[in-house]
């Protein structure tokens, strides 16, 4: 089955076909991966890709998935390729106010946008460390930055609002 996959605004197509119990097969650019996928624990999974093994952890977030490894936490959307061409057949463009809140628990490090400055859907707006990585927190549209709710080094919870984009 096609599947899409967006991380940080970016899509990238594949295909994933399952081969036998646990093992799928992933075409992604044009090659071809065997993909060993094992559930280890509640939310922890462990792939071995030919001699490699991956070990990560993951957790759902409303409509994405924050997949957490040795390399760091991104926030991917999957959807399979009929899903997303109805969703985009039937829905408008995004208008109005979108509110930027923190992921998870963490301190502001750097600040990539000043107020009245215009984004692009998926650009970075804020770094926020949480469990010493770095996370960039993206914009959800495109816009013009109204507001900026917090200063480097803040300390933030979980939801709390960081910025708005109108």
């Amino acid at each position: 089955m096609r599947y899409v996959a967006t991380v940080g605004g970016v899509e990238r197509e594949f295909d994933v076909e399952r081969t036998e119990q646990g093992v799928y097969r992933i075409a992604l650019d044009g090659r071809q991966f065997e993909v060993d996928l094992r559930r280890v624990g509640s939310s922890s999974f462990s792939a071995i890709i030919g001699t490699e093994t991956y070990d990560f952890e993951v957790v759902r977030d409303g409509g994405e998935l924050v997949v957490t490894s040795r390399r760091g936490t991104v926030r991917v959307a999957i959807t399979d390729e009929v899903r997303r061409a109805a969703v985009r057949a039937h829905r408008p463009e995004a208008a109005g106010r979108a509110e930027i809140r923190a992921m998870m628990p963490g301190r502001v490090v750097t600040l990539l946008v000043q107020e009245g400055e215009r984004v692009e859907i998926g650009q970075g707006v804020v770094v926020v460390e949480a469990m010493k990585m770095e996370n960039e927190v993206r914009a959800p549209r495109s816009g013009v930055v109204a507001s900026i709710k917090v200063a480097c080094g803040q300390a933030v919870e979980k939801g709390e609002l960081l910025a708005i984009i109108e």
